[in-house]
């Protein structure tokens, strides 16, 4: 049993003398072919790129390695009906089609087949996302279908492995500056379901690649399975990416970890290094459209809105997509943050938010604060600042349990209230309503006894302060 073992894992992996060619393209007269495992890459034979092919072989042969025992993928159809599978490396004056560009494609025998271009063969990250690709094909689930608002994950999942498997590289999140300056679109916004309605840029069409931050955010930075990622491709179900994540990974942790991922990135994407930061900052200086970015809604220094404030509809978040506030604070002063949606969107689907504080300090203090939500539409929270918390970010999340439609929006209204809380934010007299909970000032809650300034949370939903002595 032992020998056999040994001898069907080398089969497994090696693939010696396993397969057949069948190309549609190449031919062994005109081109030149080397093999290893399920592959075989082709290449006009008036070039020498035997060299290249061999690293490329190796590389490939690491990432099928990773994708079928750590990710739980499948091969392509081409090693189970005994054929190789083909790799072509091409340059514009070769005996290749002339349109071919970087990817993969399917042939006229009905076979993947895998595009590489001169210069993106060797680059790593390059050949991941689409070695990724390769084994992502064989996916039985019609929810992950390459179209519509599944169509981002398909990408955004391939250029996550892309990372992983290059941990550190400058190019790993080229398009993640996009993901700060537009945290308004949609969360599934792809080439598929793109809005008339939307400037065609830059920024706007590298969405679905730019959102594999999320995706590493999840695998690296939570204690959600690698594998989740992967494991809705396989199991043949209707449901999108997005909502598989949703009903796997539980409603109240999957917001948490979106909001948190937000306020991470408003943080200058504290959970990257530095080299990648400063990768994709000079990527959107030298692609994006200045005229399109709306890093945040509104900035102030040392005040708030001056009442309640309403969004233009077009920054306005949609599902699963969230807008951040500025402040600039010089002064010794109290902020009150409060939060009042709708409880539909513009399309009637029931709205829930989420918010949260990020103070940066002077001293190198980074602090994030929770809205107190007193239901799914309406939050709050009051914070005591010092004149060395310079930078405060608001940033408010809507994350409805809907996982369609890029063009619905979900409007809210926002007070932030600088200086001492009005008399008519205090409880007047002895109320009739239950308290459910009490809060102090930070969002924590508290017992009856606590002294100072308590957030009173009725049983009809609505909040008082008192002042306990």
């Amino acid at each position: 049993m032992r020998n056999f073992l040994i001898v069907f894992l080398f089969s497994f992996y090696s693939g010696f003398a396993q397969y057949e060619i069948n190309s549609v393209y190449g031919n062994l007269t005109d081109c030149d072919t080397l093999t290893q495992g399920i592959y075989i890459v082709w290449w006009d034979n008036n070039w020498d790129y035997s060299e290249d092919a061999q690293l490329l072989l190796d590389r490939m042969t690491e990432y099928r390695t990773a994708c079928l025992t750590e990710f739980g993928m499948q091969d392509p159809p081409n090693p189970n009906d005994g054929y190789y599978y083909n790799v072509y490396l091409h340059r514009p004056d070769d005996l290749f089609p002339s349109g071919w560009g970087n990817g993969q494609g399917t042939d006229s025998n009905g076979y993947p087949y895998l595009t590489l271009p001169i210069g993106a063969h060797l680059d790593w990250g390059n050949v991941a996302h689409e070695t990724f690709h390769v084994f992502q094909y064989s996916a039985n689930s019609p929810g992950y279908a390459y179209s519509g608002d599944s169509q981002w994950y398909i990408e955004a999942s391939a250029n996550w492995f892309s990372a992983l498997q290059n941990p550190g590289i400058d190019a790993a999140f080229l398009e993640a500056e996009s993901l700060v300056r537009l945290p308004h679109v949609a969360l599934w916004l792809s080439f598929d379901n793109f809005p008339s309605i939307y400037p065609e840029n830059w920024q706007r069409y590298v969405h679905q690649y730019a959102l594999a931050l999320y995706l590493y955010y999840l695998s690296e930075e939570t204690d959600i399975d690698d594998e989740l990622i992967t494991n809705g491709f396989f199991i043949g179900t209707d449901q999108l990416p997005q909502e598989y994540l949703f009903n796997e990974i539980g409603p109240t942790t999957f917001r948490g970890h979106f909001i948190d991922w937000a306020a991470r990135m408003t943080n200058r994407f504290d959970f990257l290094p530095e080299n990648q930061i400063q990768r994709f900052e000079q990527e959107w200086d030298t692609y994006a459209d200045p005229e399109d970015s709306f890093e945040y809604v509104q900035e102030f220094t040392n005040e708030g809105t001056n009442g309640w404030y309403t969004p233009d509809i077009e920054v306005t978040p949609a599902a699963w997509a969230y807008n951040t506030f500025k402040i600039n604070n010089s002064e010794n002063e109290t902020y009150s943050f409060e939060l009042a949606a709708d409880l539909t969107g513009t399309n009637n689907s029931d709205s829930f938010w989420q918010g949260k504080v990020l103070v940066k300090n002077t001293n190198g203090a980074d602090t994030f604060y929770d809205l107190t939500m007193t239901d799914a539409q309406n939050g709050n929270l009051t914070l005591e600042l010092s004149e060395t918390d310079t930078e405060i970010y608001v940033i408010l999340a809507s994350m409805p349990e809907t996982f369609t439609n890029v063009t619905q929006v979900f409007p809210y209204q926002i007070n932030i209230t600088k200086g001492v809380l009005g008399l008519e934010d205090f409880l007047n007299g002895n109320s009739d309503k239950v308290v459910v909970k009490r809060f102090d000032l930070l969002g924590r809650e508290v017992n009856a006894d606590f002294k100072g300034v308590q957030i009173l949370l009725f049983d009809d939903g609505s909040v008082k302060k008192i002042f306990n002595q």
